[in-house]
């Protein structure tokens, strides 16, 4: 479902449905999440986006009404259609699911749950299942299929007949007299040669040269991968506050900082920001 329109419809007063996310996710990072829970449902009345039902049920959930935080995080399941949630976003939806069916003792819902987390690349999902005795095996996805190696190209007897005729007929006219005009070349040839290889070491190693002269500049520079397929850099340390711009897996990120409350400062193109500390890889 396009959202689109619907997130950009207004209430009387002039706001929509992005104004009462932003507004809750300022009470929701400090800490009001009753105050929270009041603007997310002013926005879910003008639009049901599922980050709105996700947000409002995290805050059910902090405020321990486990009924209702079950309601909004299936909602938010339901309403999404593949392209309203990012993968990350939906890791820890069905992982705040499992925690809750886990707390209401529901087990077997919260294996499940567990397991959604689990198969979208959570690495905590799969050690809830083993603290509750499950070893679990991802689930295979869309695995692309190994493609046979192409057979060799073969000449038929005849064509490969063919050409050791011409072959053949071509070694005995290029003999004695052109032999002996070809040593007039062999000073230039050797000379390209000499100049072929020396510009080839000089081109090999100008990317060195440029990689020295950038760390001279920068000593000190520490750099870091996306590990998700997606990853929200935010404009503050928390899950929930305002989004600058989306990585993508295989991101090279630079650490600007110490890390706080599991996210780490980084600057991706210009932009600073903070990203979930648990999707970045920080070896070299």
């Amino acid at each position: 479902m396009n959202y689109e329109n619907l997130m950009s419809k207004k209430n009387n007063a002039g706001k929509d449905a992005v104004d009462f996310l932003n507004e809750a996710s300022d009470l929701m990072d400090r800490d009001n999440f009753k105050g929270a829970v009041g603007l997310l449902t002013e926005g879910i009345s003008l639009c049901g986006h599922p980050r709105l039902f996700f947000n409002r049920g995290y805050c059910y959930h902090q405020l321990k009404d486990s009924k209702n935080a079950v309601k909004d995080f299936t909602k938010s399941i339901a309403n999404d259609r593949g392209s309203d949630l990012l993968e990350h976003e939906k890791q820890r939806l069905y992982l705040y699911l499992g925690i809750i069916y886990e707390e209401i003792n529901d087990e077997e819902k919260a294996v499940e749950a567990y397991k959604n987390s689990a198969d979208r690349g959570y690495a905590g999902a799969i050690t809830r299942l083993e603290r509750l005795g499950i070893s679990y095996r991802l689930r295979q996805v869309n695995e692309p299929q190994e493609q046979p190696a192409p057979k060799p190209a073969t000449a038929r007897p005849s064509q490969a007949k063919t050409a050791t005729a011409a072959a053949s007929k071509n070694a005995s006219v290029a003999s004695a007299p052109i032999k002996k005009s070809m040593y007039r070349f062999i000073l230039p040839v050797v000379i390209g040669i000499i100049f072929g290889i020396g510009t080839y070491l000089l081109l090999r190693n100008i990317p060195e040269i440029i990689i020295n002269k950038q760390a001279a500049i920068k000593p000190n520079v520490i750099t870091a991968t996306v590990t998700s397929d997606t990853l929200n850099l935010c404009a503050e340390p928390y899950a929930f506050s305002d989004v600058l711009k989306v990585l993508y897996n295989g991101y090279v990120l630079e650490i600007t900082g110490d890390a706080s409350g599991g996210f780490t400062p980084v600057e991706y193109e210009g932009v600073r920001g903070w990203v979930d500390s648990d999707w970045i890889d920080t070896r070299k």
